[in-house]
């Protein structure tokens, strides 16, 4: 059996934790003997099947608590002694999922047999702060064996920063399909308006999810005098940003910021339209998601959205600025033709996600790569 350690900071929001869940929950579990370490301790049987072993490094139950412990933490990974001290176990596999952080302190592993793999969920080459340290954080990723991309649009991006070495390619993300359509046949907790059209928005509330782009496209299209409404599902640092620009264009009746929410897929479904503003992804969970529930897709042309909807086919790729992303949200509120066409096609696109294809395909890579480690 071979035993495989996922390390990433937390596992209840954002995409890569919610990609991460579904992957280890659908692993075979006679196969590998799988364990999830965070940084902060989480009810993981909320998250987690049985059989999958689960570990935190900070147990504090107090702001207080955490706040020192913040500390702590920041010391001990410029020392490179979380690996030693908190995470150093007997694992074949040693996995950081997650760019940055879980990276930065997985490289510090002492373990000679472990293969090593980083996982990186977005084009590096546009996230804030990396270019500039690039020499710096290069120095990182040459301790793994392997680096993981979860689209080829973020592997070209991380080859451009960081070279071919260590050798990259791209696995798919793994989505539970099943459980979205499950979930999305929960009540809607919010009345819709079915005299306007309702957009979608779901990500955590960063500078890197354009909202802030976003709430001056719905101003404009108030102010046109189209019946509109916006979703923003997420919680981050730039909700009084959001807050305060949405209070600017008075746009309380037209934008709900409707906080974190552990089930979106009753709004996702209940919309009439899922839109990503994203300055840079990986790969978009949401607008994969968005497709499984057969929802027509308004994006900007982020890091990986060709591979899901194709030149325009499955869904609308707007012009990267602000005023092309406009322009095709009012082409899609402006044909019926077009929204039954996207409806269409993002139900047919929908189909071809596998979750047990995605799982097969990355369990073949970590027997593999296990192999050639021992040989």
């Amino acid at each position: 059996m071979i035993k495989i350690l996922f390390f990433i900071p937390n596992l209840s929001s954002g995409g890569a934790e919610k990609v991460l869940r579904s992957l280890v929950n659908h692993m075979d579990q006679n196969q590998f003997d799988i364990t999830v370490q965070t940084i902060e301790k989480e009810q993981s049987e909320n998250y987690l099947v049985e059989g999958i072993h689960y570990k935190s490094i900070n147990h504090s139950r107090t702001g207080f608590g955490r706040k020192i412990f913040s500390y702590w933490f920041r010391l001990l990974a410029e020392l490179k002694l979380i690996y030693p001290l908190y995470i150093k176990g007997d694992c074949d596999i040693e996995v950081a999922y997650l760019e940055c952080d879980a990276t930065k302190v997985m490289a510090a592993s002492t373990s000679r047999k472990a293969l090593k793999v980083a996982w990186v969920h977005c084009d590096l080459s546009k996230k804030e702060g990396i270019s500039e340290n690039a020499v710096k954080i290069k120095k990182y990723y040459e301790k793994y064996d392997k680096v993981v991309c979860v689209s080829e649009d973020a592997r070209m991006g991380f080859v451009s920063l960081f070279g071919s070495e260590p050798e990259s390619l791209v696995l798919g993300n793994v989505i539970d399909e099943k459980e979205i359509l499950q979930k999305s046949e929960k009540p809607l907790p919010v009345l819709k308006d079915v005299s306007v059209k309702t957009f979608v928005a779901v990500g955590r509330l960063t500078w890197q999810k354009g909202f802030d782009r976003l709430i001056e496209i719905f101003s404009t299209l108030r102010d046109e005098k189209y019946p509109v409404h916006l979703w923003i599902l997420g919680e981050g640092p730039e909700r009084e940003n959001l807050e305060r620009l949405i209070e600017q264009y008075q746009l309380k009746d037209v934008i709900d910021l409707m906080g974190f929410q552990e089930n979106p897929y009753p709004f996702i479904k209940a919309a009439d339209c899922v839109v990503c503003s994203s300055r840079y992804e990986g790969i978009s969970t949401v607008v994969t998601e968005a497709l499984i529930l057969g929802k027509p897709v308004v994006t900007t042309p982020c890091t990986g959205m060709k591979e899901l909807l194709g030149n325009s086919e499955y869904g609308i790729i707007a012009e990267d600025t602000e005023e092309g992303l406009l322009k095709s949200i009012k082409s899609f509120l402006d044909s019926g033709e077009l929204r039954q066409h996207y409806t269409n096609a993002a139900s047919n696109r929908g189909k071809m996600f596998s979750k047990a294809n995605s799982v097969r395909v990355i369990q073949n890579f970590f027997v593999q790569e296990s192999k050639k480690k021992r040989i």
